[in-house]
């Protein structure tokens, strides 16, 4: 049954995924086919109610008075059309199907448990214009067993979207709230940093202009001590920027297992001693960076193992979760991580069997010896290790 979002925003998956559940229209054959007293009435009535009932399929409404109207509008339908044939309660279904993407979820359960209630109005229809008792008992139990259970299921998904939306607005008020802090940081080290020395340098260029009349050598002097000072603090600045531009592996670790651990997936990480460049270490760490935004924004993974383990004469990064797998096209974010892999000789392989598994190889030795090389088969660390 087609699930609406609990917000503005349409649902991910493909659009033709919502008309599968058209195929239960079906349902409204079953007297046709069965009774030989079925009327052209009945069926004119039959078929415009299957036009009034493809009119909210297409429209997909996602606000909450929208699907209240059509939930009404089916559950309408479906008793006004059960007198002319009584597969009508389908309707009944498929307004259970919008009901259950109400929000907030009390009000999806109220108009659910609303329409398993309208059930016995159903019956009473059918028993009124002389059907069968046994299909009309049938009918009508069939009938309030998939409205609850279709209206439940829809409202657990519609749960499960805006946990996500949710969830993916925390992690990006944290990147908003870390990149603010970031900023105040820098500005307050470059503060310490270069107060003091623009001072400094600021005082002894006004001694050196005082002194260049009367004591040449002595305003030379102090203009050397400019000159020092200077290159000094370019130094101190060189090394601060540089430290800015990364937060080394041991920080992306660390905000890997804050942002899993927020996201609700268990982090598990073996990492061997390792010895790594700062070019190896920042390609590492832009590489953990992206796969574990990747598990967090698209496996429905409860788990996520980072190891970083010597093989193969180089490095070997593998980060696997145990999510949905699947292939995906390779973005951006991956390109760039292939890139950054191959332009120091190394590999990237990505595969996806009851999960994901991202493998990023780096050589330590001279890259064009081990450019050529297979990537090296993937070790399994102890579990009490992870």
């Amino acid at each position: 049954m087609p699930t609406p979002q609990p917000n503005r925003s349409p649902a991910r998956r493909p659009r033709w995924y919502d008309y599968a559940y058209l195929v239960y229209l079906a349902n409204l054959l079953w007297q046709p086919a069965l009774d030989p007293g079925f009327s052209r009435v009945d069926a004119a009535v039959t078929l415009l109610s299957v036009a009034i009932c493809l009119l909210f399929f297409l429209r997909r409404p996602h606000h909450n008075r929208a699907r209240l109207v059509a939930t009404a509008a089916l559950a309408a339908l479906g008793l006004t059309v059960a007198p002319f044939n009584y597969g009508a309660n389908v309707y009944l279904i498929y307004a259970a199907a919008f009901a259950g993407g109400l929000w907030p979820s009390r009000l999806a359960l109220r108009v659910v448990w609303g329409l398993v209630g309208l059930t016995a109005f159903y019956f009473l229809i059918l028993m009124g214009v002389g059907t069968p008792a046994q299909i009309s008992m049938v009918s009508s139990v069939l009938t309030a067993v998939f409205v609850l259970g279709v209206g439940l299921s829809n409202l657990s998904e519609t749960k499960q979207e805006q946990h996500r939306r949710e969830l993916e607005a925390a992690l990006e008020e944290n990147q908003r709230l870390a990149a603010i802090a970031e900023r105040e940081r820098i500005a307050r080290d470059l503060h310490d940093l270069l107060g003091h020395t623009l001072s400094v340098i600021t005082l002894k260029a006004e001694l050196a202009a005082r002194l260049a009349g009367r004591d040449p050598a002595r305003a030379a002097q102090e203009m050397r001590e400019v000159e020092r000072i200077s290159r000094e603090a370019t130094a101190q600045v060189r090394e601060a920027v540089q430290g800015y531009r990364s937060r080394g592996l041991q920080g992306e670790l660390a905000g890997a297992r804050l942002a899993l651990q927020t996201a609700g997936i268990r982090f598990d990480c073996y990492i061997q001693p390792l010895t790594l460049s700062p070019t190896q270490e920042s390609v590492l760490g832009l590489a953990l960076r992206e796969a574990v935004t990747n598990v967090i924004r698209h496996s429905g993974a409860t788990c996520c193992a980072v190891r970083l383990l010597k093989a193969g004469g180089g490095v070997l990064l593998e980060v696997e979760d145990d999510g949905k797998g699947g292939v995906l096209e390779e973005g951006s974010g991956l390109q760039g991580m292939r890139q950054r892999a191959e332009a120091l000789g190394g590999r990237l392989e990505r595969s996806s069997n009851g999960g994901t598994k991202l493998r990023l190889w780096l050589p330590t030795a001279d890259p064009e010896r081990t450019s050529s090389q297979a990537l090296p088969k993937t070790l399994h660390p102890s579990p009490d290790t992870l």
